[in-house]
């Protein structure tokens, strides 16, 4: 019988918390507008939301 792999979790030092990643978007003062409408995938870790740094990077990338 063939069985589907688990998915892999990300790795946790590819996860960022809220707040790192608003510190990430204030970096760049073109990025604040648009931070506001920024919809990223996360994880809920416990009582915390946090979100793949390339999710991050390539909102970034595509909004720059």
């Amino acid at each position: 019988m063939d069985v589907d792999p688990i998915p892999a979790r990300p790795d946790e030092t590819q996860l960022l918390t809220a707040e790192q990643v608003v510190e990430r978007l204030l970096e760049r003062p073109a990025l604040r507008a648009k931070a506001l409408s920024c919809v990223l995938p996360a994880i809920r870790v416990g009582t915390e939301w946090r979100f793949e740094r390339r999710d991050l990077e390539s909102w970034i990338e595509r909004e720059s």
